[in-house]
């Protein structure tokens, strides 16, 4: 049948209408009003797809039926900016339909806030006069009996529709139970099992007549099973190897259920661990196959044990409390429900293994567990799981069981019914399938495969996956006949035959669902770990310090920048952890709760079965370390300037984990705590002094042999096959959550053969590259050799020679990938570009030798000042006359060097809020910290350190105090150079100026002679100067006597804009040559008015002068227009020879170039003066001789001062 359409889409929204009846959209409304349609006789139907809990699954459509209140909902606005930007339209137009539903009948049906739902009106539905239904659970009758007397009485508000339970639907699930509000408080939920008269089997729902019958079934709770009279007896088992006879002083205890089915046994409770993930305990004792099958080893001195003396088959249980799951909805309830009264039923939880010893087990506590039993009690990689032991009971007889009954999973929900139409269910596919299970499984009656080994009444077979053989999603299988109960109790007979010893026939069923239990073997928010474990390199250090802190019960904080491998050095020491030390790893990404919808209570909820599950798998002398990512996204830190309900979550979340922390990573329990953060200023102070962790893990940047290392393993795969890896090159350093942008990983790209088709060119030098990404994180290179590769096969496309040959990835490839890349630490950073050098500057010869002392030399000679034993310089303060280059001093210091530039206007940093301006100082230097090597720029120095005590804010006498600290303080600085400039360094705090903080002062003087004619050449280099001027540049400079480096340049510029004036009148004077010459009219007044007016006097003129068009544009069309009559006279004439050279506008005069003349320049002097006042430069001039000869270190002592009209200070 095909899809119908609906009425209409909408949004839900929950609310307290309490009844199962619903408030249509508005524009439904109006069409049944107009329609004349009662409200009684409306059922409307809302199909939509439930949330699924599994991943990758995509759940079928499903169908509710409710009734209709009358009433409209309310109308929702959509956002004014959506996706495609500003929405634009009516307010009609940006109305959001909803349909309002019952906030606990939605929650029962599966719906969500905001979820998009179809509508379909129903009118006229057939009627039920007689309802039979039942509650859903045992305490939905509990509460029905209290309230049987509201229930009559107010059944008919509250239901309309009913789903019919004899239609069924290729298209979608209709059934679905009915929630009744039968107190304020309490609710029930029932479900409708039959109605007279029946509905014909094409209608899903009826409606409730209002004489109907109700009839309801009552369901009681099962009776708990009888004990045997050994029921209360419990054993133990030895917690040393060195116990009286195979028992122990008591450490493992048997449950008080009762007896076995053919034994009075007891049980041993044992820790499990994949037997894949011991494989070093084993020694190679065992074949390559001794894994396959369901198979446990425990320690030999068990085996004495009465439990399991002369047991050669045990049955197998992993036990797992109640409260460590989440309640199941009413609609999970019945989907259990429902496959309980399947044919295949539900999933058996107790197998049948075979037993053998273990040697050399970790200790008597442990058992391992085959891959494949693990896999079918739904327990894949297994570490600390509790496991119930005991002995199994006699197989059954040979004539009981004939067949075998398979019954396959679906890969998709969605296809259940697709695959029973279209194949599934035929002869043929179903022997293909039967084969393929006969080659992956094996058969009965034979001694290889699965089927060989011990055969359970409804065990699973798990999924198969290889690249050989197509995969398999597992299976259930049956006896038959079907085995049946035992008379004394509901409890089903463990039944169990041995394969090797049964020849049984196979038969395939229909498929099947995928239990809901299969695959949970961990919590829902839980993540698994990856399959493949990360390699990281340069951080030994740091993986040993945490690896012996988390095995001494010390939680840890692993702390660093975007792209430090935070996340894969969680993932490295969780394998770790988990192999060499059968850690129980709850691996858990904090940003899957960082969302506005969250509650504090789910939160709550969600962490503390997150601890609950790792406490328990630390039982019987285990370990575990619950992992939580990116803790910063979940409690991070309040700030002082934001006042709302955000500080205020985060001390709610840091309140909950620390009393988690107190409950389950106490010393005796066994529990440790792995978290992750940005840094630690970025997590709230209750996690940080709540004693939450005990050490503080940071990754910092790599150095430059570390980012060297980095590299080479990152292109250790494109090395030929004759040369051999460093061997220090012994890890890779990559994110496991960006394995897709590794280039290292084989399987990120589809075509990767052999050395993922690249092949390294002889010529890189790793060292060097290492040296170009200073302050890049690990997954920045990660990132930057991708870029590479991506250039090399650009390079290799261009290049048809080289189409069949390998790509090569050269070191052109790694420069084009540094230029234009950001790494992630630098991406909020705003960086100066500077391309000034020192060709640019004139003058100051020693100041510019003395900054290259300080910064270029350092960096550029890394390893050498590396080993000197002094303290280098890393703070300098440049002073002087203002004019005389400070600030142009320092953007060419830093395109010298190539180092990265912050610049700090002073003022801007400043705030009249208390603790703001100290937090931008501190902000600063991690900006720059982040960009090292870098320098730090602070212009007007002056106006943020300035003496303290002169401040009647107090707001710079802080700034100062936090500067001290910052540059001086025990933190210290490395690879970050404070430059600042002013023209009063007497303002300045004496405190700043001392050794340690800015040590050098230089002094930037007015320029002599000689230096003023180094200055005019290097202002003059992008002009054209005519040799005149050239040759008397001594005589410009001895004319500016007490002129400034901008005073020169000015002098310079304004020669050049002399001539620029000039070069457009002689233009204009000759275009109105040209235009006389071609016209017969005598020439107007205005041929001779000048094209650049200052006339402002009267509005006429301003508007005359605004008339005329620039005179490039009149010389240009005049041009045009000559050419163009040219061309016209050669047509006439024939001539075609000259039509190439007289194309339209393509002959064009060539560019006058603009050519400094002296009398330029003579007019520039004549109209320039310098800036500074002879008194002002004697006045600076003495208190510079002051700063330099006169200074002491003495410093205010605070007091202020009793003048008249002083300032004061907040001290």
């Amino acid at each position: 049948m095909a899809p119908r359409k609906p009425s209409s889409t909408a949004e839900v929204a929950l609310v307290p209408l309490k009844n199962c009846l619903v408030n249509l959209p508005p524009s439904l409304v109006s069409l049944l009003v107009n329609a004349n349609t009662a409200a009684q006789n409306v059922i409307v139907e809302l199909q939509y797809r439930p949330a699924s809990g599994r991943a990758n699954s995509n759940p079928a459509q499903r169908s509710c039926y409710l009734g209709w209140t009358g009433m409209p909902s309310k109308r929702k606005l959509a956002p004014v900016v959506g996706r495609e930007g500003i929405s634009s339209g009516s307010t009609r137009e940006l109305d959001i339909s909803t349909v309002e539903v019952d906030t606990t009948f939605g929650r029962v049906l599966g719906l969500s806030e905001g979820q998009k739902v179809g509508i379909y009106i129903h009118v006229d539905p057939p009627v039920a006069h007689t309802i039979n239904i039942e509650p859903l659970t045992p305490e939905d009758w509990e509460i029905i009996e209290l309230h049987a007397n509201f229930l009559e009485l107010n059944l008919l508000s509250q239901i309309r529709a009913l789903p019919n339970p004899t239609y069924t639907s290729a298209q979608s699930e209709h059934m679905h139970p009915l929630a009744l509000h039968l107190s304020p408080t309490s609710t029930a939920n029932i479900v409708v099992t039959s109605l007279t008269p029946a509905p014909s089997d094409t209608s899903p729902f009826a409606k409730i007549a209002p004489d109907a019958e109700v009839i309801v079934a009552p369901k009681v709770r099962p009776k708990s099973t009888s004990r045997g009279p050994r029921g209360d007896s419990r054993s133990v088992n030895g917690s040393s190897r060195k116990s009286v006879g195979g028992r122990s002083s008591g450490s493992t205890v048997r449950p008080k259920g009762g007896r076995s089915d053919s034994t009075s046994r007891g049980a041993l409770f044992f820790r499990g661990v994949d037997r894949r993930l011991v494989e070093p305990y084993f020694d190679g004792e065992f074949e390559d196959d001794a894994n396959e099958g369901f198979r446990v080893w425990v320690d030999p001195d068990m085996l004495a044990t009465s439990e399991l003396r002369g047991a050669s088959w045990v049955c197998i249980t992993v036990v797992q409390p109640a409260g460590l799951k989440a309640p199941p909805d009413p609609q999970q309830q019945m989907n259990q429900a429902e496959q309980k009264a399947s044919e295949a039923g539900a999933p058996a939880t107790k197998l049948v293994a075979r037993l053998a010893p273990w040697v050399d087990s970790p200790d008597s506590q442990h058992i391992a567990v085959s891959t494949m039993l693990c896999s079918a009690l739904g327990a894949e990689g297994m570490v600390g799981g509790i496991i119930r032991v005991e002995a199994a009971p006699p197989q059954l007889q040979r004539s009981i069981v004939r067949t075998l009954k398979i019954y396959p999973f679906m890969s998709d929900s969605t296809k259940k019914k697709d695959g029973l139409k279209f194949g599934a269910d035929t002869a043929a596919a179903k022997d293909a399938l039967l084969e393929r299970i006969k080659v992956i499984y094996g058969s009965t009656g034979t001694d290889k495969g699965l089927l060989s080994g011990p055969l359970t009444d409804g065990m699973i077979l798990p999924r198969f996956e290889n690249p050989t053989v197509s995969a398999f999603d597992g299976a259930i299988v049956r006896f038959d006949p079907p085995l049946k109960s035992s008379p004394d109790g509901p409890k089903q007979i463990l039944g169990w035959v041995l394969g090797s010893e049964a020849k049984l026939s196979l038969e395939v069923q229909a498929e099947i669902p995928r239990p809901a239990e299969q695959g949970q073997s961990s919590l829902p928010t839980e993540e698994p770990l990856p399959s493949s474990i990360p390699e990281i390199v340069g951080i030994d250090q740091v993986i040993s310090q945490s690896l012996d802190n988390l095995t001494k019960s010390s939680s840890v904080l692993v702390t660093g920048g975007l792209g430090s491998g935070k996340t894969a050095l969680t993932h490295l020491l969780a394998h770790r952890l988990r192999k060499d030390h059968l850690f129980n790893v709850k691996y858990f990404s904090c940003r899957k709760l960082v969302t506005d919808e969250t509650r504090i209570s789910n939160i709550k909820e969600t962490l503390n079965r997150l601890f609950m599950s790792a406490s328990w798998c630390a039982r019987l002398g285990g370990q575990s370390v619950v992992i939580l990512d990116d803790l910063d996204k979940l409690c991070p830190v309040e700030t002082e300037l934001q006042v709302g309900g955000d500080n205020g979550r985060s001390r709610q979340n840091s309140e909950v984990i620390c009393s988690m922390v107190r409950e389950y990573c106490s010393m005796n329990s066994s529990v440790v705590l792995l978290a992750t953060a940005q840094s630690k200023e970025s997590l709230n102070n209750v996690i940080i002094g709540g004693h939450v962790v005990r050490e503080i893990i940071h990754l910092r940047a790599p150095d430059k042999e570390g980012r060297r290392k980095v590299l080479e393993k990152l292109t250790s795969h494109d090395r030929a096959s004759t040369s051999l890896a460093n061997g220090h090159a012994r890890t890779a350093s990559a994110s496991t959550q960006d394995s897709w942008l590794d280039p290292s990983n084989p399987g990120s790209r589809p075509s990767s053969a052999g050395a993922d088709g690249f092949v390294l060119a002889r010529d890189i030098d790793f060292l060097d590259l290492a040296g170009k990404t200073d302050g890049y994180m690990p997954g920045d290179l990660v990132l930057l050799v991708a870029r590479a590769r991506n250039e090399a096969l650009i390079r290799s496309v261009q290049d048809p020679l080289a189409a069949s040959k390998a790509v090569t990835l050269g070191a052109e490839d790694f420069e084009n990938a540094i230029k234009g890349f950001t790494p992630a630490s630098l991406r909020n950073v705003t960086l100066t570009s500077s391309t000034t050098t020192f060709s640019a500057i004139g003058g100051l010869h020693e100041t510019r030798k003395m900054l290259l002392e300080t910064l270029q030399y350092p960096t550029k000679y890394a390893p050498i000042f590396a080993q000197c034993p002094l303290r280098l310089r890393s703070g300098l303060l440049l002073y002087g006359f203002p004019g005389c280059g400070k600030t142009l001093l320092a953007s060419a210091i830093a395109g010298e060097c190539g180092l990265n530039f912050i610049s700090v206007k002073g003022p801007e940093i400043l705030n009249k809020y208390i603790g703001a301006s100290e937090k931008s100082v501190r902000d600063l230097f991690e900006r720059a910290q982040a960009a090292r090597p870098c320098i730090l720029f602070f212009d007007e120095f002056d106006s943020i350190a300035p003496k303290r005590g002169h401040d009647s804010t107090g707001v710079t006498d802080r700034v100062v105090n936090q500067l001290l600290t910052q540059m001086d303080g025990a933190e210290g600085l490395s690879g970050v150079y404070v430059l600042a400039a002013t023209s009063r360094p007497d303002l300045i705090d004496p405190a700043l100026l001392r050794p340690g903080r800015l040590d050098k002062s230089l002094l930037c003087d007015m320029p002599s002679h000689s230096d003023r004619v180094d200055i005019i050449r290097a202002v003059s280099t992008k002009l054209v100067m005519d040799a005149e001027v050239v040759a008397r540049m001594d005589e410009i400079a001895a004319r500016t006597e007490g002129f400034s480096g901008a005073d020169l340049q000015a002098v310079v510029y304004n020669a050049h804009l002399e001539a620029v004036h000039d070069a457009l009148g002689d233009h204009s004077g000759t275009t109105d040559k040209a235009t006389t010459k071609s016209s017969a009219k005598p020439t107007s007044s205005t041929s001779g008015k000048s094209f650049i007016q200052f006339l402002y006097s009267t509005s006429d003129q301003r508007a005359g002068a605004v008339s005329l068009p620039p005179p490039a544009i009149v010389a240009a069309k005049l041009e045009a227009i000559k050419n163009a009559r040219r061309r016209q006279r050669q047509i006439k004439q024939g001539s075609t020879s000259a039509a190439p050279v007289t194309n339209g506008a393509a002959e064009e005069a060539p560019r006058e170039e603009i050519v400094v003349r002296w009398e330029h320049m003579e007019r520039s002097l004549s109209t320039t003066r310098c800036s500074l006042s002879e008194n002002e430069r004697r006045r600076l001039q003495a208190i510079y001789s002051e700063f330099v000869e006169g200074r002491n270190g003495e410093m205010p002592n605070g007091e202020a001062g009793r003048e008249i009209g002083g300032r004061t200070s907040l001290m």
